[in-house]
């Protein structure tokens, strides 16, 4: 039975062996499977088939390697885009930069045009009533005297506006005190003493600022120069070698000039710009941005502010925090009454140091534009 079944099963394999291949039994599973496996891979290219070769099918995710000419363009591309960008900055700072020279040459120019108008050249005080000029005399009182024009112990020039100062020992003409026939000195320049403060009024008089009281030509024996209250002909002053009014050419008032308070001189500037420009700009007239060292100092500061704002030589820039003035000098714990309540508080955004009226600093933007104030020594 088993040779029986076995000879069955040869003879239907070779009866299958014989039928041509259109006569196969129709498999459906098998064309499923066909149709599935085709779908999902790419058209074998038919040159490669005819050639034998035999080719991997490809995911669809598939891209082409980057070939040596896209290499090529591709660095061409980013190195162009490099130096596009690095032209673009160059300019960028070139146009920035001259425009901030442009604009510290102004201001320097208008700085410096007041100064040049405004500051007179020494003279000496010549009462045309009596033919007498005033002259220094030990210890540095004043006195009427014959006129020596040649003598530059009889020279005067105005500064701050209202301050009169003897040239050779750069001392100021003051008053004890603000009462009639008080006797007139030299004494150390300071703007904030109200008895350094001389006025012109009208009929070339000269006088206390605020007072009727007026510079006396010293009609005594001693000739001493005094305050009175009459304003006669000997409280009139012209300079001497000319027939010019010493009120109507030199005490002219003049908010830019060039300030002296003890021993420093402080220039308030005519127009705004950055603390850069402010800080170039006290450069170029070999000072600096004011440095404040005491209270006195401070004070004297606010009172001569004529803006409302003005940069000061304080920053932070180098290290958030740490505050120095211009020439290095660190600003310590000593310096914390100095501030207004809460300030500094700006962070890195802030940097540059302002003071205001109040006479308080704060911390500022370094890009806003303020008025600003420079120091100098004799």
């Amino acid at each position: 039975m088993w040779m029986s079944f076995n000879m069955e099963e040869r003879s239907r394999e070779v009866s299958q062996r014989e039928l041509p291949y259109w006569n196969f039994p129709f498999r459906p599973a098998d064309t499923m499977m066909c149709s599935e496996n085709w779908s999902v891979y790419e058209e074998i290219d038919p040159a490669a088939k005819r050639e034998g070769k035999q080719i991997k099918p490809r995911s669809p995710a598939w891209k082409a390697p980057c070939t040596r000419k896209r290499v090529v363009v591709c660095g061409a591309a980013v190195l162009a885009t490099s130096v596009f960008l690095n032209v673009l900055l160059i300019a960028l700072g070139i146009l920035y930069y001259s425009k901030m020279d442009s604009t510290l040459e102004q201001v320097s120019t208008e700085n410096k045009l007041p100064q040049e108008k405004t500051v007179p050249s020494s003279f000496a005080l010549y009462n045309e009533k009596h033919k007498l000029c005033v002259a220094v005399q030990q210890p540095n009182y004043l006195t009427a005297a014959s006129c020596n024009l040649n003598s530059t112990a009889q020279l005067f020039q105005w500064v701050n506006r209202s301050l009169l100062r003897h040239m050779d020992s750069q001392l100021c003409v003051a008053a004890g005190t603000a009462m009639s026939k008080t006797a007139l000195f030299l004494q150390p320049c300071n703007a904030g003493s109200p008895l350094q403060h001389w006025e012109c009024r009208d009929g070339d008089l000269l006088a206390l600022e605020g007072k009727k009281l007026y510079f006396n030509y010293g009609n005594n024996i001693k000739r001493v120069v005094m305050l009175y209250d009459r304003d006669g002909p000997w409280s009139r002053w012209l300079i001497n070698g000319t027939r010019s009014n010493i009120c109507r050419t030199a005490c002219i008032p003049s908010a830019w000039d060039w300030i002296l308070i003890q021993d420093s001189y402080y220039f308030l500037s005519r127009s705004p710009g950055t603390w850069d420009v402010a800080n170039q700009s006290c450069t170029s007239m070999e000072s600096h941005l004011v440095m404040i060292s005491s209270t006195e100092e401070k004070g004297h500061i606010a009172e001569i502010m004529k803006a409302s704002t003005c940069w000061i030589g304080l920053t932070d820039h180098m290290l958030d925090g740490d505050w120095k003035w211009v020439d290095g000098t660190r600003v310590g714990p000593d310096y914390k009454s100095y501030w207004r309540q809460g300030q500094p508080n700006g962070g890195k955004a802030e940097n540059c140091g302002l003071m205001m009226k109040d006479s308080f600093w704060y911390d500022n933007p370094c890009t806003e534009a303020h008025h600003w104030i420079c120091e100098r020594k004799h």
